[in-house]
């Protein structure tokens, strides 16, 4: 006979699975930070692009309306840091954010002037803009397709740019950016390489960019297959359950 003084049995959780006041405010800060830091980020992308080949009398400008992006950027970072209750471990799962922070500050405090690494600093900007939309797309954006077609196509925009940094650090000439985009797409989408790189960074790039077509193709070969092997799947269970 079960004890009459038992405790009879509840659907309330685990109060100690439930989240903490702190956790409940940074989901809130995340989701209200999330579309409006998703407007920037792409904004900002537009912007290093258009910084590459942007008159000389454009380009003060340009680079105060690209500063002020960046420390909305940082802001939103601190408030994230702020809320998150675990300040150690959300640098320690966001240290590309972190060195993408910091990389524009050298611009802004005019160091390492020397050993050529200004000319190395807007591609790593290009770089950052490209890893912060990626980003926003994977918080944003749930089908695995819809995520893969907006990666792809940031993948060859900050391509077509790194190409067309890269190829003018030899001798500040090269290819225009409309050029380097049209290379970034073959390579990034069919690994198809449609010009001779000059320098060791361009042929770096490509090959980053070709194993991202092998990386894209296996992606799709895998989720066809998965699509089909589905669908027999159901097909099959369909047809066991019209049989008599």
């Amino acid at each position: 006979m079960a004890d009459a003084d038992a405790t009879p049995p509840t659907l309330d959780g685990d109060p100690d699975d439930e989240p903490s006041r702190r956790e409940r405010a940074a989901a809130l800060v995340e989701q209200r930070l999330d579309v409006p830091m998703a407007v920037l980020a792409v904004v900002w992308a537009g912007l290093v692009a258009y910084e590459l080949i942007a008159p000389a009398g454009q380009r003060d400008e340009l680079a105060l309306v690209g500063n002020v992006i960046w420390a909305l950027f940082v802001v939103e970072f601190g408030v994230k840091l702020w809320v998150s209750g675990n300040p150690v471990r959300f640098v320690r799962r966001r240290w590309p954010s972190v060195l993408f922070l910091v990389l524009p500050a050298l611009r802004v405090l005019r160091v390492v002037r020397a050993l050529r690494a200004l000319r190395l600093l807007p591609a790593a900007r290009v770089v950052g803009s490209s890893y912060r939309a990626i980003g926003t797309a994977r918080s944003l954006l749930g089908g695995r397709l819809v995520f893969l077609v907006v990666t792809s196509a940031v993948v060859v925009f900050s391509g077509g740019q790194l190409l067309f940094l890269t190829e003018r650090l030899a001798d500040g000439r090269g290819p225009g950016l409309g050029e380097t985009l049209w290379w970034s797409a073959n390579l990034a989408l069919s690994g198809n390489l449609v010009f001779e790189p000059v320098s060791l960074l361009s042929r770096l790039v490509s090959v980053i960019l070709s194993i991202y077509a092998v990386v894209v193709f296996a992606t799709v070969a895998a989720a066809l297959g998965a699509f089909l092997i589905e669908s027999r799947a159901e097909r099959a269970t369909a047809e066991d359950e019209a049989t008599p």
